[in-house]
């Protein structure tokens, strides 16, 4: 969305390049909304049912963004777009901290692959975009935020690394020790 949410809005669905633009800062401004709003549901959800509940919320936003002709239904929808990205990259670099032995490197990689998507996303959906369109080629992304849906799991899963005096035991959203669940525990 960064590099072609205003050119999708123009080409894609002939909005004027301003309006285009404004488009995307409805997109920017709903994922801030989302950034500091979900601290809010992260204290009252599980991280899974967050990072799902947004994987939802940015294909419902891309579906009509990709698949609805009326200009204003796909301006719309990106506020959904906006918001179901909001959390994916920082709860997931949470719970990378968070689930086992080893933070830094499990931190490492999920940075790196988000980087990696940061850094090849763009082109590849530049190079899509000249070929097939960029409405089509947004069904990349789609692909990606509907396996965040089956993937939430695993971003809920939270294993003490304190060793022995923390056994059964983890953190709450505001870093209060809490109990493991019983699944949980070693």
């Amino acid at each position: 969305a960064n590099d072609w949410l205003p050119l999708l809005m123009v080409d894609g669905h002939g909005l004027d390049a301003a309006v285009g633009s404004l488009v995307f800062v409805g997109f920017a401004a709903a994922m801030t909304l989302g950034r500091f709003g979900g601290a809010f549901f992260l204290s009252r959800y599980s991280r899974a049912t967050v990072v799902r509940a947004s994987a939802v919320s940015g294909a419902i936003g891309l579906c009509l963004v990709i698949f609805s002709d009326n200009a204003v239904v796909a301006a719309a929808a990106v506020l959904f777009w906006g918001l179901g990205a909001s959390l994916g990259f920082p709860v997931a670099l949470s719970a990378a901290g968070d689930s086992g032995p080893d933070e830094t490197a499990r931190v490492g990689l999920v940075a790196t692959i988000g980087y990696i998507a940061f850094l090849v996303g763009p082109p590849t959906l530049g190079f899509l975009g000249d070929h097939y369109g960029l409405r089509p080629a947004m069904l990349v992304v789609l692909a990606f935020v509907a396996t965040a849906v089956l993937a939430a799991p695993a971003a809920g899963t939270r294993v003490s690394a304190r060793g022995s005096s923390g056994a059964g035991r983890g953190t709450d959203a505001a870093g209060a020790d809490v109990p493991d669940p019983p699944a949980l525990r070693s």
